[in-house]
């Protein structure tokens, strides 16, 4: 007998568990307290609602009658069960106009209440035991679609020799987008499938969507366009306030701005949660006493911005900031937009420093990784790895890989973690007997042909060393994300972004002094890691996310 969990079955075990809170049945008060945000109709059998891919969905209110449920693939469709008086549709993407995750078909005749986009956000602020209901529904809807990935829709072919199909496959699990992959290497039903859909080895990453489109080496843009992830057109919008970056920092900020009335975007490249977003567990966090894995933390965080009706769109890509606009600051995207905004908040945080190892890029995605997420867990399954890195993030990471691979290798060039670790992950890899700390130690050489098969590392004073590996895992210190500024603000020498007190005599217009976080632009705020000086923790970065809106107000006021 096989010790591997069956997914439908935990699926299934999910869905009997939590049901009552997946599709809670309104009382007659709640229906009547809902028909003040809808429109009451009454539709007739056989009538589809809304199909699966469908962006902009009104949310259905089941007065009488019932409704079926389907979602599928390209290949097959299945029924997710019969919604009937009391029952409402939709999931946490419906708040953002995002595409819907299904397909609603009335059985019988059907009276409704229809709760259109806008009224829906209105609802879940006003209403708060409503939206309690509501939100929860809506997170543990977006779970279980998150767990089931035979009926997520999207199919993926790729390689775990393919650094596009890593950097696809993180894309979509990132922003809760699952989806059926086949190894073209490893699925002895790949070939045939890609014949079905006239893929070729040379189209690899493919991907299928739902409607049987199908996107060959599709850019992570491409693909939130076809699977409806992405923002409608942002081009000529203008916002009281932008955000750039969705980390923790960045979503506190548009949470806290959105929840005090202003119109705000945030702009993210990825997904939200940024470098937090990929910890596969974080003990420290104030709250949460057993700890919150990143991806929790940040569904969550990006819930409530979208709860408050922030834009959070990704994955777009801010090019460059224009700061001689006039009152507003003008900021460029990738496809050429433009949007406005009255006020900025730079939150691009800071991403994890490459070695000097003169074949480094060759590897990576085939042996070289920057995440230690379950994907890439699953790639090293009780094999070697070796992980490079001193920090809080590399000791996650270590604890973490420890419990899927044979054995982590840390290697640092100091002398020992405590200058940068926290005590408690430190205690972890001492408890830990399948993990080995090498001090004074880094990689010097990678070798293999089409992927890693081969480390060479050197201790000081010592020969070089070969660690037949095929998985390396860099965490290693920080750069700020700020190349795209475009000398709006000034930098420290290190090019992380000064603020407050950091910013003196010339360097400031006005004649109050700047506030704490707030650039040497006078509306443009920085927080979170690609600030000067902050502290590379989660806890400070929503700290500052949320201060940065209290100084920004009064910017506003201002002007």
């Amino acid at each position: 007998m096989s010790d591997t969990p069956d997914p439908e079955a935990a699926l299934q075990s999910f869905f009997q568990a939590r049901r009552h809170q997946l599709f809670p049945a309104l009382t007659a008060a709640q229906l009547e307290l809902m028909g003040k945000y809808g429109e009451r109709r009454r539709f007739p059998a056989d009538h589809v609602l809304f199909t699966q891919g469908e962006r902009h969905i009104s949310t259905y209110v089941i007065v009488s009658g019932t409704i079926q449920i389907e979602r599928g693939t390209a290949l097959r469709s299945r029924s997710l069960g019969t919604f009937g008086a009391g029952m409402f549709t939709g999931d946490i993407g419906t708040l953002a106009g995002r595409a819907a995750v299904a397909t609603a078909v009335t059985q019988s005749e059907c009276e409704m209440i229809v709760v259109d986009e806008e009224c829906l956000r209105a609802l879940v602020v006003a209403e708060a035991d409503l939206s309690e209901l509501i939100m929860r529904a809506y997170i543990l809807r977006r779970v279980a679609f998150i767990q089931d990935k035979e009926g997520s829709g999207v199919i993926v072919f790729g390689s775990r020799q393919s650094a596009h199909s890593l950097s696809l496959r993180e894309f979509l699990s990132r922003n809760g987008h699952p989806a059926a992959y086949f190894d073209v290497d490893q699925h002895e039903s790949a070939a045939a499938l890609m014949a079905r859909f006239d893929i070729t080895l040379e189209d690899i990453p493919a991907v299928v969507t739902p409607g049987s489109v199908v996107l060959k080496r599709p850019t992570n843009r491409a693909l939130a366009d076809a699977l409806g992830m992405s923002p409608d057109n942002l081009n000529g919008k203008q916002f009281d306030l932008a955000v750039v970056g969705a980390g923790p920092a960045g979503l506190a900020a548009a949470v806290y701005g959105a929840s005090e009335g202003l119109s705000v975007v945030v702009l993210d490249t990825k997904a939200a949660g940024g470098q937090a977003g990929t910890s596969s567990k974080i003990e420290n966090y104030f709250g949460f006493p057993t700890g919150i894995s990143g991806v929790a933390l940040a569904g969550r965080g990006l819930s409530q911005a979208r709860k408050f009706g922030a834009e959070v769109a990704v994955p777009i890509e801010v090019t460059s900031l224009d700061c001689r606009a006039g009152k507003r600051f003008d900021i460029a995207l990738d496809n050429g937009d433009h949007i406005q905004a009255r006020s900025v908040v730079i939150a691009t945080g800071a991403r994890y420093r490459k070695p000097s190892i003169h074949n480094l890029e060759h590897y990576e995605g085939r042996g070289i990784y920057y995440n230690a997420s379950f994907m890439e867990a699953t790639f090293c399954t009780k094999e070697d790895v070796i992980l490079v890195g001193g920090g809080n993030s590399a000791g996650q990471a270590a604890v973490f890989l420890s419990g899927h691979a044979r054995h982590v290798h840390i290697m640092v060039r100091a002398s020992g973690l405590a200058a940068s670790m926290s005590q408690y992950l430190i205690q972890r890899i001492e408890a830990a007997s399948n993990i080995t700390l090498h001090t004074h130690t880094q990689i010097v050489d990678l070798q293999g042909e089409d992927k890693l098969q081969c480390v060479m590392c050197q201790t000081r004073d010592e020969s070089p060393r070969a660690y037949e590996v095929e998985h390396v895992f860099l965490f290693l210190g920080a750069e700020p994300n700020t190349g795209w500024l475009n000398h709006c603000v000034k930098l420290d020498d290190k090019q992380f972004v000064l603020t407050g007190p950091q910013v003196q005599g010339a360097d400031w217009p006005l004649a109050r002094p700047p506030h704490y976080l707030e650039t040497s632009n006078p509306g443009i705020f920085a927080v979170g890691d690609v600030r000067s000086g902050s502290v590379k923790r989660v806890a400070a970065a929503v700290g500052e996310g949320s201060a940065a809106i209290q100084a920004l107000h009064q910017f506003l006021a201002e002007t």
